[in-house]
């Protein structure tokens, strides 16, 4: 068996090459050792002139340039000199791999030099030059003496600096410089943590203002200038004295309140929704499914744009009596009239249903006990706005408190001629249990736990343009994803029954096999049919869909690929080489990346859908598996199937915070609306544990029955449904 530590050698990290072996000095590759005890034959003497040419014609030579590839004290005294100045933050290793080559780049860039990513003159004398009074980092004073390179934290993920913030970001450092410059008076748009077109616009004013480099790049230069920025008479009215807070208003109309804020001001709204007969759920301070849904009810009333958003016009109707009644919460919502915008796109459509793993064998990769992790680490809490309710931190701890307090109690237990290896919530009440090909069916329940309709897995490929042959074939149904809020659902299919498909996959195989290739079904939710077949690779198990309904990916556990299909073509459009059982699927609320578990080793990749590029997240764990992202996008949580753990991965660092023990072979796992909780499903423990996400505790274990292996969270009803692959369905109420 390959050695995971082996796999994926694209060098990523630059730690990774840190164990090259030193190149010889100069003076030892021209000129021979000689045996002085010996005479020197005159075959030598035409050999030692050249040799002494060409070491005398060196010395004379300019410094080479730096550039990727390269080692030594040079690469050394570079990596300090741009980390001093605020562009590279990877350790200190001596070899000039990507993190060096971005941080060089974005250097140039900053200074208007050419953006090669080379050390040449030019950028050699920029650094001279900005960097004359740091005693240790000059470029032309190599380390005669070193310590031994040190080895990085791992995991370490190969990314920009995080304090180098440009279009395309979004995070939470991005929400803190949209705040500065808010109330700099630079920056009037929502505050979207996204770093689009008017948070480039708002940087670009502030860097002609203060006379730097208009680059429209918050590097360091610009961000000091920023903070030292007085605030501007225009945002007095903001309610938050801290430019850095994190704090959207709803007594701020210059403010969006948006799925997935987390505050006080949350609470204001829920509650007032919930006085005029919108809202009828928990008071709990976080804007999830439910508090969406309402506004978006209430924006229809109103008729409002439908963008279940509070902005400036949604907060200045809610500030007026209703005269009127709530609609029926039954009324279908036209998603066609959703608006969207490159500052803020469209994440409306956003299903955090877990999508669910089936048993797989193969080789098993030894458990690392020194991989584990356990600081003592708290998620991340938005700060509380006292003035806008005094009684919200009581309430919020309150309800938190009967929360946690709470037990899960067996509500319902659902069988029939089913094996489901995944059970998946549509968002609209909807569940679908994939299962496979011992019923070579998708069986649909309502809420009611009612058997809504059995659909079967039999296609006609030719109808689909196919050319395998005419007549029906059938799938093995294994997981399920949801797109256009609910409207779609896209089933994977472990393999195809029927002529022409004579060489099926398994669960131990390789792309060298050639396995047969299979199809992912999309089935329309409003007539339960299957509508669209689109092929894959081969074995595809685990499906996701983004939530700007742009793509469905499929993990392929044959081909070692990732099956990336355009929705609106409904056509696969790229694969992507990702290696050893590619599994678990988790896409940002923003679109912008897509996490894969890959199970055949330690790693995590990531995903650009904008460019397709790749990038790891290393050494997480053994045999990684099932992966669920935060509401908030911070954290990413994986099951550890190899180890018998869930790990919480911080995703601005890529370090794994903290692992629990949840029980034997933990698969497939759902994140509660609000990010409280997962719930995790082991499947040889014959359990299903709740865990904390803000300190990774277990706070209950249930007994279920033999080999659970799906689990998906109902926001409505604070129920848990778990497939259990020996033939049932169990609902938890929690």
């Amino acid at each position: 068996m390959d050695n995971p530590a082996s796999l994926h050698v694209a060098v990523t990290d630059e730690a990774l090459a840190t164990s090259e072996p030193k190149p010889p000095a100069s003076s030892s590759i021209f000129i021979p050792k000689l045996d002085r005890k010996k005479p020197l034959s005159a075959a030598w003497i035409p050999f030692i002139f050249l040799s002494m040419a060409l070491f005398i014609v060196s010395l004379a030579s300019p410094v080479l340039a730096l550039r990727k590839g390269n080692s030594g004290a040079e690469v050394r005294n570079l990596q300090k000199t741009l980390q001093a100045e605020g562009y590279f933050n990877g350790p200190i290793t001596g070899y000039y791999g990507p993190l060096t080559e971005a941080a060089v780049i974005q250097f140039q860039q900053a200074n208007g030099l050419s953006p090669d990513g080379i050390v040449g003159t030019n950028t050699t004398t920029r650094l001279e030059s900005d960097s004359a009074a740091a005693t240790d980092a000059s470029l032309d004073t190599p380390l005669e003496f070193e310590s031994p390179i040190p080895e990085p934290e791992k995991p370490l993920v190969s990314a920009r600096p995080n304090f180098i913030l440009q279009r395309g970001d979004r995070n939470s450092q991005v929400t803190s410089l949209q705040r500065n410059l808010q109330v700099a008076g630079y920056f009037n748009g929502p505050i979207t943590g996204y770093y689009g077109s008017t948070t480039q616009d708002a940087v670009i004013q502030l860097q002609q203002a203060k006379g730097l480099s208009v680059d429209g790049i918050a590097g360091p230069k610009t961000r000091a200038a920023l903070e030292s920025t007085p605030v501007s008479s225009a945002s007095q009215t903001a309610p938050s004295t801290e430019a850095t807070e994190d704090r959207m208003g709803f007594a701020n109309p210059g403010l969006v309140l948006k799925r997935g804020s987390r505050n006080s001001d949350v609470t204001a709204l829920q509650r007032t929704l919930q006085a005029q007969g919108y809202y009828d759920g928990p008071i709990t301070g976080y804007y999830g499914n439910l508090t969406e849904t309402a506004v978006i009810q209430y924006q229809k009333a109103k008729g409002l744009t439908l963008d279940g958003m509070v902005g400036a016009n949604t907060k200045a109707a809610l500030e007026l009596p209703s005269p009127t009644a709530t609609p029926s919460p039954t009324e279908e919502l036209n998603q066609d009239s959703f608006s969207t915008s490159a500052e803020n796109p469209d994440n409306s459509n956003f299903n955090q249903d877990s999508l669910i793993k089936p048993e797989e064998n193969y080789d098993p990769i030894p458990f690392n006990q020194d991989a584990f992790s356990t600081p003592t680490e708290n998620s991340d809490n938005s700060p509380f706005n006292p003035d806008s309710f005094i009684n919200e931190d009581s309430e919020k701890k309150k309800n938190d408190e009967q929360r946690q307090s709470s037990q899960m109690t067996l509500k319902q237990t659902i069988s029939g001629k089913i094996s489901p290896k995944s059970i998946v919530h549509s968002g609209r009440g909807l569940f679908f249990a994939q299962n496979m090909m011992y019923s070579h069916t998708i069986t649909v329940y309502d809420r009611q736990y009612n058997l809504v309709k059995t659909i079967a897995d039999a296609v006609n490929l030719e109808k689909y343009g196919h050319s395998k042959g005419s007549g029906t074939y059938k799938g093995s149904p294994v997981e399920a994803a949801f797109s256009d809020n609910g409207k779609y659902a896209w089933v994977s299919n472990y393999q195809m029954y029927g002529s022409g498909f004579n060489n099926p996959g398994s669960d131990k195989c390789s792309p060298s096999q050639k396995t047969d290739n299979s199809f992912l079904y999309r089935i329309n939710t409003n007539n339960l049919a299957i509508d669209q077949v689109i092929e894959v690779g081969s074995v595809p198990k685990f499906v996701a869909t983004s939530p700007d309904n742009r793509f469905a990916l499929v993990s392929n556990w044959c081909s070692w690929d990732l099956s990336v299909v355009d929705i609106q073509q409904n056509q696969e459009i790229r694969r992507i080489k990702l290696g050893r059982y590619p599994r678990g699927i988790a896409v940002d609320a923003a679109s912008q990346k897509a996490y894969v578990a890959v199970m055949g080793s330690y790693d995590i990749a990531v995903v650009d859908l904008n460019d397709f590029s790749l990038d790891w997240i290393k050494n997480i764990g053994n045999s990684p598996r099932h992966l669920s992202i935060d509401p908030g996008g911070q954290y990413l949580y994986a099951t550890l199937n190899g180890e018998g753990t869930v790990a919480k991965i911080d995703l601005f660092t890529g370090r794994v915070l903290r692992k629990v023990v949840t029980g034997n072979a933990p698969r497939s796992m759902d994140i509660s609306d609000d990010g409280e909780f997962l719930y995790v499903v082991n499947y040889h423990s014959n359990t299903m544990s709740k865990v904390r996400t803000r300190d990774m505790s277990i706070q209950q274990t249930v007994n279920t029955n033999a080999n659970p292996i799906g689990v998906t969270y109902d926001p409505e009803t604070n129920q848990v449904w778990v497939a259990c692959y020996s033939g049932t369905i169990m609902v938890f109420q929690d």
